[in-house]
């Protein structure tokens, strides 16, 4: 029979809580999900991994256009 390490996936406390605040995080001027917390705790891990993947993408595109943005000055 499984045991607890095989039916949830191993996630450090850490690398959870920060998890939680890429997630939640609503950057200055409205960009980002704007998740609650309930909300974020409802959330599989592996969905709330694949959401912190893209956001991390979506932040990279984002400081890549406002970078884009500051050099037509």
């Amino acid at each position: 029979t499984p045991g607890p390490g095989q039916l949830f996936p191993r996630v450090d406390l850490d690398a959870w809580r920060e998890g939680l605040f890429q997630v939640c995080w609503r950057q200055h001027g409205g960009s980002g999900l704007g998740v609650t917390m309930d909300e974020v705790l409802e959330l599989p891990t592996s969905d709330r991994d694949w959401l912190i993947e893209r956001i991390g993408q979506q932040r990279g595109r984002e400081a890549k256009e406002i970078e884009k943005a500051g050099k037509r000055r």
